[in-house]
Parts: C-alpha cells; structure tokens; sequence
C-alpha cells in the first residue's frame, strides 16, 4: 500500500473517530473541526497535497474563531476580528507557498479590518479615522514585502492617500467640522481600488499578449 493510501485511510478513521465522539457528546462541534483540521494539516505534510493544506486551514480559522470567543473572551465579541485575523494569516502562509500577490494583498487587508472592527467594539465614538490608518499600514507592508522590488509603486501611492484621509477623518472627528465632500471620498477610494485592480489585469494581459 503506498503512503499515499495511508494518509488517506488514516483521515478517514479520523472523521470517524470524531464524529463519534460527537454522537457521544464527548467533544462539541467546534473542537470536532479544531482537531479534524490538525490532521488536515498533517496530512499536508505527509503527503504534500494543496488541498489538505487550504482545507485544514480554512477549518482551523473558523474553529479557532468560535474556541477563542467561548474560552478567551466571553465577554466581548471578537468573532469579526478572529475571524479576519486568522484567515489574513492563513492568506500569508499562502502567499508564502505560491507566491501570488493576491493573497499577500489579502493577507494584509483582512487583519486590518479585524483590528479596526476590534477598536469598534471596544472604544466609544467616531474611529472611523483608524480604518484608514490601518489601511495605509496594510498597503505599505504589501508594497515593502511583494512590490518594491519590482519597481511598482501604486501601494505606496495608496498608503500615502489613506493616511492623508485618516489624519482628515481624525481633524474632523476631533474638531466636530462636517465636510461636505466626505460622503464623495467614501465612494472615490473604493472606486480607485476598482479602476487599479482592473489596471493591473489589463497589464497582465498586456504582457502575456
């Protein structure tokens, strides 16, 4: 029998000693998708394929998200900021192993957004400034790790445009001044992330042309 053929069998005693366990109410559901994406990933590395590694991360992620804000943090509710945090993590180990930007992208994007969604549920007022902040952050840390060395600076132009949006927002939010043009800024920086990410596929197509 080769290897392969005994990881695969091994998973599937697995799944069932689980949801065994599950029947007996032994384990809950969360801790069932905990320990399944444990062998997942250990699966991964025996027999090295992509889809035991994504599953099991994707498992993980969401079953650390329900453990952590049952134990950790009853009080609070962090399921969006574990949530986006883990799956930013799991887009960087990603990105680590095939190297696509996209995920680089999304990998720092989403823990951005978790941490902004964090300060929401904690804090009192108008944070909205910090959105932008983390923004800027996000973009500068893709330009640094995946753009720089390529000559391409359109996240270092981005970074630039949300921490000047940012320091507005906080002005604003400190002095209580209404700008009329802020409901224009809040549907301009999403259609500048349309027209760039449409830029850049045409550009790839360009190339492969």
């Amino acid at each position: 029998m080769r290897k392969n053929d005994y990881t695969f069998a091994g998973l599937l005693i697995l799944i069932g000693v689980l949801f065994l366990l599950l029947n007996l109410k032994i384990i809950n559901f969360e801790w069932l998708m905990f320990i399944l994406s444990i062998g997942l990933i250990v699966g991964y590395f025996i027999k090295g394929h992509m889809g035991y590694l994504v599953s099991g991360l994707v498992l993980l992620g969401i079953s650390l998200v329900s453990l952590l804000n049952q134990y950790a943090f009853p009080g609070v509710n962090i399921k969006g900021f574990l949530f986006l945090w883990i799956f930013g993590i799991i887009s960087l180990v990603l990105y680590g192993r095939q190297g696509s930007r996209g995920f680089l992208v999304f990998g720092c994007i989403l823990p951005a957004l978790g941490t902004y969604n964090l300060i929401e549920e904690l804090t009192f007022g108008d944070v909205s400034w910090t959105l932008y902040l983390l923004f800027g952050i996000a973009f500068y840390i893709i330009y640094m790790v995946g753009y720089r060395k390529s000559g391409i600076e359109w996240p270092k132009h981005l970074t630039i445009a949300m921490l000047i949006v940012s320091l507005l927002f906080l002005i604003t939010s400190k002095f209580a001044v209404e700008f009329k043009f802020w409901k224009f800024i809040n549907y301009l920086w999403p259609i500048l992330l349309i027209l760039i990410g449409v830029r850049i596929v045409y550009n790839i197509i360009k190339l492969k042309e």
